[in-house]
């Protein structure tokens, strides 16, 4: 293969990648926007499925700050943000490299990368975290009356995650291609 038709192939292969990482931070970005977490309450046969947004939930607890659910909610809020921040510093930092080739932006490609995907795992933990602090209760009357409530990560808390840990890897592997 000539030198020539290795540089364009490897051209090629550069901007899918960028055009991957901006389609996982589209995504992420999408996910802060929609339903982040659902809430199950049921009563013998009959369920009734409520979900919360991110934004509703800063509204929630705008004026608490000592209880345990509060502490977990800012916690889990803080990563889906710092996911959605670092997400678009790997786009723009895989764009300068892949543009200019400073090696500068491509060692910081590497750190910001590598912290995105961290921040993504994170962030999904944190939600579960979150959701465990919320009061999950089930019981019964000798199977005759059943009630309970149950919380999860919706598809908000999912997307963020996914799309941030993505974007990451696939700065990493722009940085390494580059």
């Amino acid at each position: 293969m000539s030198r020539k038709s290795k540089s364009k192939s490897g051209n090629k292969t550069g901007f899918i990648v960028l055009a991957v990482i901006l389609v996982m931070l589209i995504l992420a970005i999408v996910g802060v926007c929609i339903n982040w977490i659902s809430r199950t309450t049921y009563l013998n046969d009959n369920s009734d499925t409520v979900f919360s947004k991110l934004g509703d939930l800063f509204e929630r607890y705008k004026d608490s700050t000592d209880s345990e659910d509060a502490g977990a909610f800012r916690l889990m809020a803080a990563f889906g943000i710092l996911t959605v921040i670092l997400a678009a510093a790997t786009a723009v930092l895989a764009g300068i490299t892949k543009v200019l080739g400073w090696k500068l932006f491509k060692f910081l490609l590497i750190i910001v990368s590598v912290v995105c995907v961290i921040s993504g795992v994170v962030s999904i933990i944190t939600s579960f975290t979150y959701c465990d602090t919320l009061v999950n209760v089930s019981g019964g009357i000798d199977g005759w009356f059943e009630a309970g409530s149950k919380a999860a990560p919706a598809a908000g808390a999912w997307l963020t995650a996914i799309g941030g840990a993505l974007a990451g890897l696939g700065g990493a592997f722009a940085a390494i291609k580059s």
